[in-house]
C-alpha cells in the first residue's frame, strides 16, 4: 500500500543549525569578556575581617569607592581626589533620581588604610547626598575579598 503519489519524491526537512551556533558563540564570547572585565575593574584591597550583615540579598552598587592602604582613592580603575569623588557622587545621584542603588555607595577600605581618609570619604559621600553607605568586609574565617 503506497500513500504517496507516484512520481513525487519524499520530502525531507533540513534544519540549518548555523544561525543557532552563531548565537551560542556570540553569547559565549560576551560572557567571557564581561566576566574578565569585572575582574580587571576590581581593585585588590585587604578588607577588614568582620562578620558584617547576614542579609545575603543582592543589591546593585551605584558607586564603589576603594580606599587603598596608602590612602589613595580609586573609583573604577582611576585614582580620584576627594573633590572628584564629591562631583562624581553628586552627578550619580542627580542622574538617576531617587534610585536606592545610586544612593547607597559601597566603600571598600583596606584594613591598613588611614582612618582619616575613610572618615573623609564617608563625609564626602554624605554631603553629596548618600542616604546610607555600605562598608565592605571579609568574613573572619579567612577568605579574601
Amino acid at each position: 500500500m503506497r500513500f504517496t503519489r507516484p512520481g513525487s519524491a519524499a520530502r525531507t526537512l533540513a534544519i540549518d543549525m548555523t544561525p543557532m551556533i552563531d548565537i551560542v558563540f556570540q553569547l559565549l564570547i560576551f560572557f567571557l569578556v564581561s566576566s574578565h572585565m569585572v575582574e580587571v575593574a576590581r581593585t585588590e584591597v585587604d578588607l577588614p575581617r568582620e562578620q558584617g550583615e547576614d542579609d545575603r540579598s543582592e543589591e546593585l552598587s551605584g558607586l564603589v569607592v576603594n580606599v587603598l592602604a596608602s590612602g589613595e582613592l580609586v573609583v573604577g580603575d582611576a585614582p580620584r581626589t576627594l573633590d572628584e569623588l564629591a562631583a562624581l557622587a553628586g552627578s550619580l545621584g542627580e542622574s538617576s533620581g531617587d534610585d536606592a542603588a545610586s544612593r547607597r555607595p559601597l566603600v571598600r577600605a583596606d584594613r591598613n588604610a588611614p582612618a582619616e581618609t575613610l572618615n573623609a570619604v564617608i563625609g564626602t559621600l554624605e554631603r553629596a547626598g548618600a542616604r546610607s553607605i555600605r562598608l565592605a568586609t571579609s568574613p573572619p574565617g579567612g577568605g579574601g575579598p
